[in-house]
């Protein structure tokens, strides 16, 4: 069988199929279930006339013993009742044929209609003459009423039988037609499963069998059989698709081999270059260890620098200048690693050290670390260049009671370190640039009104956002006393 949807992609091949019999279903299932819910509609509303009218006979009785309580006693809750089960017996009447009719039915409703009638008017006029104290008019209307509700109870008894008679033909009917429209609909499920079996066959055959000859072309091509017939499909579809590009890599493969010799003199020539780019890599790396003679020659120099202090006597100098060696050792030792929280301080007291010598009283800093936070791991070279910045920048204008504070502490499953400063704090719009910049892996240089803020801050932030793989790992805030707060936050266990 031909498969109508031939050119049609596989995914909409199947989706047609599938669409097509959902459709298909949807309708007939939507036919039968209105079939069915105005058959089951019906065989339920069997038998109301008879809840109905039960429900009218009920009222009328409810009155008569009300009235008959009311007559005997003559109590307020008799009354009550009577006027209430009155007003619901009236309310039923109301729905009753209210004309002479030859049909059976309406003729019953008709007469039992005009006996409620009677049977309202007497005993309200019973009540009435009991109320009025008149024995007399109270008996006469009391018998004439019950003798009326005898004749209107075998009226409605009466008519509640022709009623089942008639509901009980209907239900047998309903059930019946019921009955049929399940069979039916069963029929109906039966046969959307068999179109829609057949018309998946459909696509399934037209998608496998092209399927299965390209395999076994794959199969001949893989055992270097390249001696195959093209495909030459004209179908639009993936399967089509395919087709042609198994054509366009016969093709391929057949014009590789005949140029294989040729892709082999150039790899004799790429090997050729290679060698010479390893030549060209060793005179690199010469030269880069050539460059590492003048850190450790300034190194050097500031330890004879300090050994002649100290032979000279001048222990402050001989102090100052190992300081200083100490922090270029620092340096040297941890090119681009990381390092400790507790060596990253040792460091920075150093470097606080070579402040305090350059500018004497006129900074101080405070410290506050828990010593739980030592150990753990951070990016090498962090915390020096932000009190560097507190000093170059926040506090470039301060002569006396500059003040940098840093604290490190262990919370809530957070190590965080601040380093902040009493000086004059950055503009809203430079914290926003810098920001900015740092997750943009910038390394320029923010200049303002105020003044510039150097590359290093952004190599900070840049380089703690990196190590971390978390955006959220800096910020800058402005300090509750003045000037500005660095905030560093790490999650706690992640490099103890």
């Amino acid at each position: 069988m031909k498969n109508p949807f031939k050119n049609l992609g596989i995914r909409a091949q199947l989706m047609a199929g599938v669409l097509a019999s959902f459709l298909l279903s949807l309708t007939i299932i939507v036919c039968l279930t209105t079939l069915l819910s105005r058959v089951m509609r019906q065989t339920g509303n069997a038998f109301q006339t008879n809840a109905d009218l039960d429900i009218f006979l009920n009222n009328i009785e409810n009155t008569e013993r009300a009235m008959e309580t009311y007559m005997s006693y003559r109590t307020f809750e008799s009354i009550d009742k009577y006027y209430h089960f009155e007003a619901a017996a009236e309310s039923g009447a109301e729905r009753l044929n209210d004309k002479p009719s030859v049909l059976e039915v309406k003729q019953k409703e008709y007469v039992i209609k005009m006996l409620s009638l009677s049977f309202f008017d007497l005993s309200n006029k019973a009540i009435a003459a009991r109320r009025a104290n008149n024995a007399y008019d109270a008996d006469l209307y009391y018998y004439k009423a019950l003798d009326c509700y005898s004749f209107l109870r075998d009226e409605i008894s009466s008519l509640n039988m022709l009623f089942f008679n008639m509901n009980a033909s209907n239900y047998t009917e309903s059930k019946a037609r019921a009955e049929s429209v399940i069979s039916r609909a069963v029929l109906c499920l039966i046969i959307i499963f068999v179109c829609f079996a057949l018309l998946m066959y459909i696509n399934i055959v037209g998608i496998t069998r092209p399927l299965s000859e390209i395999s076994n072309v794959a199969l001949k091509i893989a055992g270097r059989d390249f001696d195959v017939p093209l495909f030459e499909s004209q179908e639009k579809n993936e399967i089509g698709n395919i087709c042609r590009a198994f054509d366009s890599m016969i093709i391929s493969i057949k014009e590789y081999i005949g140029a294989i010799w040729e892709k082999a003199l150039k790899e004799n020539e790429l090997r050729e270059k290679e060698i010479e780019m390893r030549a060209l890599y060793t005179d690199a790396r010469l030269k880069a260890l050539q460059d590492q003679i003048h850190p450790h020659f300034l190194f050097n120099t500031l330890n004879t620098g300090a050994q002649l202090a100290m032979i000279e006597g001048a222990d402050k100098t001989c102090y100052f200048l190992e300081q200083v060696a100490d922090f270029l050792r620092y340096n040297i030792q941890h090119p681009g690693s990381d390092a400790t929280i507790g060596e990253e301080l040792g460091m920075l007291d150093n470097y606080i050290y070579i402040m305090k010598t350059r500018f004497g009283e006129r900074y101080q800093f405070v410290k506050d670390i828990d010593e739980s936070c030592l150990g753990v791991k951070i990016p090498n070279t962090i915390l020096q260049p932000l009190v560097e910045n507190c000093i170059k920048h926040g506090l470039k204008d301060a002569t006396e009671n500059g003040k940098v504070s840093i604290k490190a502490a262990r919370s809530q499953g957070e190590i965080t370190i601040e380093i902040s400063d009493n000086g004059k704090g950055f503009e809203p719009e430079i914290k926003k640039e810098i920001m900015k910049q740092a997750a943009a892996g910038s390394e320029g240089v923010l200049i303002s009104d105020k003044g510039h803020v150097s590359s290093g801050l952004i190599n900070v932030i840049s380089r703690l956002q990196i190590y971390y793989k978390d955006n959220n790992v800096f910020d800058i805030q402005d300090n509750p006393g003045g000037g500005t707060k660095f905030r560093i936050r790490i999650k706690d266990g992640g490099n103890v």
